[in-house]
């Protein structure tokens, strides 16, 4: 009986190692306590990547509802995206401007790969990210106050789920050492797959119809086809790669909910 108690007690801490793991690679958020880094782990911290959506959604959310009780919907609106940015630092939008440029200014693999690496911007990622916040910000004007909050947490905790389809259904693109994000895009096990989508599914239930669950199939079909894309171009996918599913499908998300609820 004490080694089945130290057994379940090493599979705990190794669990909630995971999940800082993933919560520090994923977020600028910091603990106050040291995360032993494990390779074995980090490769695992997909498994939460819905629940970091939650915790970023979440603050966007708060934000929104401080700012508008004394100021106006759209401008809590476009605090709520600034803070969502300064929590994960611009991780997804930075990939998907990465690949707004590769894919628009690439002409073969080795190109698109090696525009993916530049720090720099170009035109593509420019007026992508433009277009992207751009219908962000009218989607969620258009919405009503109250539900802004649970839709923001949604679109967070969704899309973030999306992306584990692409790491499930492809591998990686890169060759072994060349990205530092290839430990943390490594397919987890159906087990921890299926956990991660009851994570994704839950923010769901806290709208009133059950015609929300429509956002399933559409981000599912859109990863699907993008997983397909990516692998016709350049063999796979990146890390920039499931940041650009992810933003997609964010403003998918908050599209759907939007016709539906109103």
């Amino acid at each position: 009986m004490p080694h089945v108690i130290q057994l379940m007690n090493c599979m705990i801490k190794r669990e909630f190692n995971i999940l800082f793991s993933s919560l520090l690679y994923f977020t600028r958020l910091s603990l106050p306590f040291k995360v032993e880094y494990r390779k074995d782990n980090q490769q695992l911290a997909l498994t939460w990547f819905p629940l970091i959506g939650a915790i970023v959604g979440g603050l966007g959310a708060l934000v929104f509802w401080l700012v508008n009780l004394y100021m106006s919907q759209s401008v809590a609106v476009i605090m709520s995206l600034g803070a969502s940015v300064l929590v994960t630092g611009a991780f997804h939008e930075d990939g998907f401007a990465d690949v707004c440029d590769a894919f628009g200014g690439g002409y073969n693999k080795d190109q698109r790969l090696k525009i993916m690496k530049d720090s720099r911007v170009g035109a593509y990622a420019l007026i992508g990210i433009v277009l992207l916040f751009s219908l962000k910000i009218a989607l969620l004007v258009e919405a009503k106050a109250l539900w802004i909050p649970v839709i923001i947490v949604s679109s967070h905790v969704v899309s973030r789920w999306s992306t584990l389809i692409i790491s499930m259904g492809w591998s990686y693109a890169r060759p072994n050492g060349e990205s530092k994000s290839r430990d943390t895009s490594h397919p987890i096990s159906w087990g921890r797959f299926v956990w991660a989508t009851f994570l994704g599914i839950m923010p769901l239930v806290l709208f009133e119809s059950w015609m929300v669950l429509v956002t399933i199939p559409v981000v599912t079909l859109f990863s699907l086809l993008a997983g397909i894309w990516f692998q016709n171009r350049i063999g796979g996918y990146t890390g920039d790669c499931l940041g650009a599913v992810q933003q997609i499908n964010e403003v998918l998300i908050m599209t759907v909910l939007l016709v539906i609820i109103g």
